[in-house]
């Protein structure tokens, strides 16, 4: 076999031939970045790639990838880890061990912390899956992220665009390519028919960053116009005290209700009838696919990457950033005009399931690991 069919078939089977690699993620907690590296590596081995995440031992990662048989590597690592020989020579050896085709790398604490060394020791591949659309803190991190990866993912283009406002020399190099996070569809069915309960969700993890005390004091407001209607808030987090402060505060505290954090969000959405993610910043917001997957109308601030998975009028409404009174009076709408509510949610679904699935993310990132 030879000339262009010979080249051909020698590039299907490049791209037929997986190799291992290794998910970094030394989070404790739960949030988008560890649901991507979760979901992500999952879905891999499903296809058929041996896959291993290095993960913080006893983190929620670890629990739930174990639970599902991905196997993992546990070591605390800081960002200067590689200056305690002990820890640098544990993580060599299970680099030696594992010899990834590639090692995806959650932030920039993960690139210094397994990047760097996974460079060292030969790794081809060190790819930087960017999710939130922040700036590197110091100069170590901004150096990090210039010599350290060989590609660069980002979750939206809102992200990718911080990134090149930050390194605009750096960027081409790297071959950014953007891809929106994937959710699985097969746990989120939504009702046969809404029964207008009047409550609104909101769901992440209760950090200022989030917004929630925007959707509290919108949500007061709400109740003027709207008796009876209720706010559930699905998560946890530092500002928990103080949100249910500021609930009292309002003297809307009877009518929010503070779920914690779950692991059943798509129970907890099926008696909703609309979402809100009033987040002052999002790198892209897992939390609104979900919901319009539950056919939920989604109400988030434009100006982040809400604009990139709500279309405005189509399957949500858009409002401007901290605008606690349009943010309110958005929610009213949906909430007095619930056919049109159920009209954006259905499209909504739609939308979810044709560009944020989870297999249409797996292989737009088997691409990336494809390519060399």
């Amino acid at each position: 076999m030879g000339g262009a069919q010979g080249a051909a078939h020698r590039a299907g089977e490049a791209m037929n031939s997986t190799y291992p690699v290794l998910f970094v993620n030394l989070a404790a907690g739960w949030g988008g970045g560890e649901q991507w590296h979760f979901a992500q590596s999952l879905a891999l081995s499903k296809r058929g790639w041996p896959v291993e995440l290095l993960v913080r031992p006893g983190s929620q990662l670890e629990s739930r990838a174990r639970a599902e048989g991905l196997p993992c590597f546990s070591i605390s690592l800081r960002a200067a880890s590689l200056l305690n020989p002990f820890k640098a020579l544990r993580l060599w050896r299970e680099l030696k061990r594992l010899k990834p085709g590639a090692v995806i790398a959650n932030g920039n604490r993960e690139l210094r912390a397994a990047g760097v060394l996974a460079r060292l020791s030969g790794v081809p591949r060190v790819v930087l899956r960017r999710g939130i659309p922040q700036p590197a803190a110091d100069w170590v991190g901004r150096l990090t992220l210039r010599l350290v990866p060989t590609r660069l993912i980002a979750n939206s283009q809102a992200t990718l665009d911080a990134m090149a406002a930050e390194f605009p020399d750096r960027l081409i190099g790297l071959r950014p390519r953007v891809i929106y996070n994937g959710v699985d569809p097969s746990g989120f069915s939504p009702p046969a028919q809404r029964s207008n309960t009047r409550r609104i969700a909101a769901v992440g993890r209760l950090e200022w960053e989030k917004g929630h005390d925007l959707a509290i004091r919108a949500f007061a407001v709400v109740l003027r116009h709207v008796p009876g209607a209720r706010l559930r808030i699905v998560g946890d987090g530092s500002e928990r005290l103080a949100l249910e402060g500021l609930a009292d505060r309002l003297g809307v505290r009877g009518n929010v209700e503070f779920s914690g954090a779950s692991r059943r969000v798509a129970e907890l959405l099926r008696d909703c009838d609309a979402f809100v993610l009033p987040s002052r910043w999002e790198g892209f917001g897992f939390a609104m696919v979900e919901a319009m997957l539950m056919e939920l109308p989604v109400v988030a601030c434009s100006g982040t990457s809400a604009d990139e998975v709500v279309v405005n009028g189509v399957t949500g409404l858009l409002i401007p950033a901290e605008d606690v009174e349009a943010m309110a009076a958005a929610l009213v709408a949906l909430l007095e005009q619930p056919a049109r509510a159920r009209d954006l949610g259905r499209a909504g679904r739609l939308r979810a399931l044709s560009v944020f699935s989870i297999d249409r993310a797996t292989a737009e990132l088997e691409r990336v690991l494809f390519e060399s």
